[in-house]
């Protein structure tokens, strides 16, 4: 038979994240113009199609990377679950 650890009577110490860990909400307007055009002019993004966490720190600094395929990634890292130009060779 396997002994099973016994819970602590102790009350859990809720640790917070570090500031530097923590993701700022995008806001400013440098973000929202960045938005703007994404959104009028129905631009991928590698931020979004990834959903990067950094993307309210890029946009708000007025900059984005898009994927000049549409949808389609022309890179093969795997870091990202896009479907690769790769893909289709």
């Amino acid at each position: 038979m396997i002994e099973l650890p016994i819970a602590s009577a102790e009350p859990l110490i809720k640790r917070t994240k570090p500031d530097w860990l923590r993701v700022k909400l995008p806001i400013g307007e440098s973000y929202k113009h960045v938005r703007n055009l994404v959104d009028t002019h129905k631009l991928h993004t590698i931020c979004e199609s990834g959903n990067c966490p950094n993307m309210g720190e890029c946009w708000g600094a007025g900059t984005a990377t898009f994927m000049i395929l549409g949808n389609v990634c022309t890179r093969s890292c795997g870091f990202l679950p896009l479907m690769s130009l790769f893909f289709f060779a």
